[in-house]
């Protein structure tokens, strides 16, 4: 609050918010010494880089055992703000299963892992294969864990008797959190699998 006649010291040190030590900074601890006659004294707290897309995240700092003074405030929140880009989504635009098939699988990738949860919603419509006789109408949500580069749903697919040409089913995805669409859409070809009469 002003000079002081006397040398002022203190210990400090860091410790876990939302942040981590060893993977957002470095935990620091020590002691300051703020001389006679100055009003001020720094004292440095490393932060740690990575590429995860991320919230904003606080470090506690603490003060303790002051001489030759007092604290009016004995602690601090220190704030590292993420300047990560968040991942992209894509999926394989076409997917080929046989009609014998219980389900057709498909996976979707992110471009890099996250530090946050992605999600996405999903759905089938018509191409040339009819829900109900050719495939199950399926939708939902899909999340990929934080830390996870990809996910995976399944759209059933109904075996039939009748010899016919193979059939399409169009996949769409929609809705995507804390990332964006490279490819939002995909097809599944049903392949037909019946002897002609």
């Amino acid at each position: 609050s002003q000079a002081s006649g006397k040398d002022i010291s203190f210990d400090y040190a860091t410790s876990d918010g939302t942040a981590t030590a060893g993977n957002d900074y470095t935990a620091t601890s020590g002691s300051l010494i703020i001389s006679a006659g100055q009003t001020s004294g720094t004292f440095n707290i490393p932060i740690l880089s990575d590429l995860l897309d991320e919230d904003n995240e606080t470090v506690n700092i603490t003060l303790s055992n002051a001489t030759n003074s007092s604290f009016l405030d004995d602690s601090a929140i220190f704030t590292i703000t993420d300047d990560d880009d968040p991942p992209t989504i894509s999926i394989a635009d076409v997917i080929t299963t046989n009609e014998n098939a219980a389900d057709s699988t498909f996976t979707v990738s992110l471009s890099q892992a996250s530090g946050k949860d992605i999600s996405f919603d999903y759905a089938t419509s018509d191409g040339t294969a009819t829900a109900g006789n050719d495939y199950t109408a399926t939708s939902g949500s899909l999340i990929i864990s934080a830390g996870e580069t990809s996910g995976s749903f399944n759209i059933p697919v109904l075996s039939d008797l009748i010899d016919e040409n193979n059939e399409t089913v169009n996949i769409t995805l929609s809705n995507a959190n804390n990332s964006s669409f490279v490819d939002d859409s995909a097809i599944l070809t049903i392949t037909d699998d019946d002897d002609p009469p």
